[in-house]
């Protein structure tokens, strides 16, 4: 019928990179352009992507290579743009696939069988030079060998285990000299029953994963501890941001919370004899506990015992209200401060350990 709307499709705008209004190759505004994208956002997810071992470089320099330019003879040919799409997205995925198999294999210390697969795919690519290009050589070599090296140069390593990682050694000669070292679970060291000495120091060197860390101690005798600590919480905020958590890597040292990426604690001001355990401990975002730890408590169940400061609650005001209502009010609270007395001061008597507490008085 003359003057009827055409029900036929309109052509969509193909796939290309643009030439005016770009900022490098104009993969992002043309991109942007043909899916009716914000521009500005397609930006920040490449730069966001550059945070993640180089991901957002590699992804734009496959856009790079595959998408055509404005005004080429494939740009103005609406299949090819389905298919350089499609071929994007696979490369896409291929290549995050292989940032994530490097960096993993790093992490777990298999990071020369990394460098033995890009060597291999470098020697295969040179032999079909001429027919694949340079471009697409470089491409899968790029992808397995940034993310590898960046994670050997941040000195992120956990060991390949899942489950806890438990010590209890009884003598001093059982410690390893290389320390001990976690994985992707809990680590739990348990000293309170290793034969230590007098005096003297005792250095003991840990590499904690992405879990808790707990170094108990004897309750019934004064060991002064030298904290020094490193916290690197790439992978754990990773982790936790993929997860949808809020990281948490705080160092408790009898007590004390420190949420720093390093520092140091120490008791040694207290004046009770005793030996020191020199405490080095690195790891990827894990929390660290140390303190002394009653045998009746288990220390994976309670890592904060025996808690934190209790603070005594004020007395309420009264003003405005009826007597009796007032006199209820403050015999609940006289009930309520008895508690809060109680526990405070057994807190404030075994938060600080053994090496603080008064000679001859109970724990």
């Amino acid at each position: 019928m003359a003057g009827a709307p055409s029900t036929a499709s309109q052509p969509t705008t193909p796939l290309s990179r643009a030439r005016s209004g770009r900022w490098l190759a104009g993969v992002c505004s043309g991109v942007a352009r043909q899916r009716g994208l914000p521009v500005g956002s397609l930006r920040a997810a490449f730069a966001i992507a550059v945070l993640f071992g180089g991901l957002g470089v590699l992804v734009y320099v496959a856009c790079w290579l595959i998408i055509p330019a404005e005004g080429d003879a494939d740009a103005d040919d609406t299949p090819r743009g389905v298919v350089v799409l499609a071929q994007a997205l696979a490369a896409c995925a291929g290549l995050a696939t292989l940032v994530a198999l490097a960096s993993a294999a790093t992490v777990f210390g298999f990071g020369w069988a990394v460098v033995a697969v890009a060597a291999a795919i470098l020697l295969a690519a040179l032999a079909s030079w001429p027919r694949i290009g340079p471009g697409w050589v470089l491409l899968p070599v790029a992808a397995l060998a940034l993310p590898a090296v960046a994670m050997a140069v941040g000195g992120v390593r956990l060991a390949p285990r899942t489950g806890l990682v438990y010590a209890a050694p009884r003598t001093v000669a059982a410690v390893p000299r290389d320390g001990y070292r976690g994985g992707l679970g809990a680590m739990f060291l348990d000293l309170r029953r290793m034969v230590l000495p007098a005096t003297g120091s005792v250095a003991v060197h840990i590499d904690g994963g992405l879990r808790r860390t707990i170094v108990a101690l004897p309750a019934d005798r004064c060991v002064h501890v030298e904290l020094r600590y490193d916290v690197v919480p790439f992978l754990a905020r990773l982790s936790d941001l993929l997860a949808g958590r809020s990281p948490y890597g705080a160092v408790v040292f009898f007590g004390q919370q420190q949420y720093g990426d390093s520092g140091a604690f120490s008791n040694l001001a207290a004046r009770a004899p005793g030996p020191t355990l020199a405490i080095d401990f690195h790891s990827e975002g894990g929390s660290l506990y140390v303190r002394d730890y009653p045998y009746t408590v288990n220390p994976q169940a309670e890592p904060d015992w025996p808690g934190y400061r209790v603070f005594v609650e004020p007395p309420p005001s009264l003003i405005g209200i009826p007597r009796a209502a007032a006199q209820r009010i403050v015999r609940a609270w006289r009930a309520r401060r008895q508690v809060d007395v109680r526990s405070a001061r057994l807190i404030d008597r075994l938060l600080p350990g053994p090496c603080a507490t008064p000679r001859g008085a109970k724990r």
